[in-house]
């Protein structure tokens, strides 16, 4: 079964009345083509108001590639709108942020799942981006790789002996991995 933008909207509303009594407000519900091995994300405004943060749903989205890689299969949408609607709910009426203990009572109450409601199991597979950055700190403790530089100007300290972690660019073709320091 495909699933569309309108029926996401569609798939929204029937969530919000089923699972929340039609409590949350209409908020934008989109695939995002770039998000990876992150099946979706609840996109919020935080305004500051006589010294109390406020918090408002803005936008839902769901990873297009993801479910791509995972045949569309329809349940796992929807587990996964059910969660990001559980985050708009809580930052929209308890002004919650995260995975908190009312959070996981919800999201038990309406899968009927008691326990961790924040990882998935979905296939990834050839969805992670290849590592080409190589970091490492001046005592040689923390070394690693990842998928991209650090911002420009951003300064990383490493917690073992709080010097300035270093960055380099990674020659995929290159044998040896950490001839680079």
């Amino acid at each position: 079964m495909t699933i569309n933008n309108f029926d996401l909207e569609d798939l929204f509303d029937s969530l919000n009345t089923q699972h929340f009594s039609g409590v949350i407000k209409k908020i934008p519900v989109r695939w995002n083509y770039k998000l990876r091995t992150t099946a979706g994300r609840c996109i919020y405004t935080r305004t500051r108001i006589n010294g109390c943060i406020d918090y408002k749903p803005t936008k839902i989205e769901l990873s297009k590639k993801l479910f791509k890689n995972n045949n569309m299969d329809i349940d796992k949408i929807k587990n996964t709108l059910v969660h990001e609607m559980t985050h708009a709910f809580m930052l929209q009426v308890h002004n919650e942020t995260g995975h908190t203990a009312r959070f996981h009572l919800i999201m038990s109450r309406i899968t009927g799942e008691f326990g961790n409601h924040r990882c998935h199991n979905y296939n990834v597979e050839g969805l992670r981006n290849k590592k080409t950055v190589a970091y490492w700190c001046p005592c040689g403790l923390a070394e690693g790789s990842r998928a991209r530089m650090p911002k420009a100007g951003v300064i990383y300290r490493a917690k073992c002996c709080k010097g300035v972690v270093k960055f380099k660019k990674i020659d995929n073709k290159s044998d040896n991995f950490w001839d680079i320091k």
